[in-house]
């Protein structure tokens, strides 16, 4: 809840529901928060209030600015609307951040529920880009629990220069791609995308503090100047690999040439 006052002066009451909407996803769905004009009803429908990654947000704005009898073709390109918008907007975020900080179990349902339609506004937002950036989260493959970006670059090894991510459909197969056991060996920590459009705010965002983001499928990637995870010296004989007997070798390639 907030009341602005100044050149502009509205109240807000905004709240983000604990349960996902069935049609949170739907193409047609819109923002949920009414317009009020000097406590008159004026519409549920002013897309220009929210933008469309903040489409879960519920609640009312209360104008003391803008006429009565406004109409939507006017509400469409009027500045008061419009400012409101990117204090609202800004509000949103700061109370999402403190709810990430302060209360990272609760963050964490809200995330499980919303974060693939917050991460929208990476790919349609330019201006707040860095903002969304703080409060994004994702699954990897170093804990069961949500990381921020900036805890995953404070994790990264001493030689480390990128920012490494999977995309794919599901958890389970992510986590069992054998295209993830180099970065395992090295103990390199591998972001896990699960969302539809991780593939299109990637290319478009490129880099988070200077990190270019890089994914763990491409070519390019070079892990041989990343030091491997220190073993215990006890362990150093177990983890060692047996050589091979060379006639055992040559029978496994005779058999798997008479099958070819």
């Amino acid at each position: 809840h907030n009341r602005a006052e100044g050149k502009i002066e509205y109240t807000n009451l905004l709240f983000v529901p604990s349960s996902k909407p069935f049609d949170l996803m739907h193409p047609d769905r819109k923002h949920r928060v009414q317009l009020y004009v000097k406590r008159v009803f004026i519409t549920d429908d002013c897309e220009d209030l929210m933008p469309a990654y903040l489409r879960f947000v519920r609640g009312i704005v209360d104008s003391e600015d803008l006429p009565l009898n406004v109409s939507r073709e006017m509400l469409q390109h009027n500045v008061v609307v419009t400012r409101i918008r990117s204090a609202l907007v800004r509000r949103v975020f700061n109370e999402l951040k403190k709810k990430a900080e302060k209360a990272p179990e609760e963050y964490a349902v809200f995330w499980e529920n919303f974060g693939g339609v917050l991460k929208e506004g990476l790919y349609e937002d330019h201006d707040n880009r860095e903002k969304l950036l703080e409060i994004v989260r994702f699954r990897s493959t170093v804990s069961n629990e949500i990381t921020s970006l900036a805890d995953y670059v404070e994790r990264m090894k001493k030689d480390q220069d990128e920012i490494f991510y999977i995309s794919g459909e599901n958890l389970e197969a992510l986590e069992a791609s054998p295209q993830l056991e180099g970065f395992r060996a090295k103990g390199v920590e591998v972001l896990l995308m699960t969302d539809p459009v991780d593939e299109f705010w990637l290319p478009m965002v490129g880099e988070f503090e200077d990190k270019k983001f890089t994914s763990a499928t491409s070519g390019t990637v070079d892990l041989s100047k990343i030091k491997a995870a220190r073993k215990d010296k006890e362990n150093d004989d177990e983890t060692k690999p047996e050589k091979a007997d060379d006639s055992a070798v040559a029978k496994l390639i005779l058999a798997l040439k008479e099958a070819l």
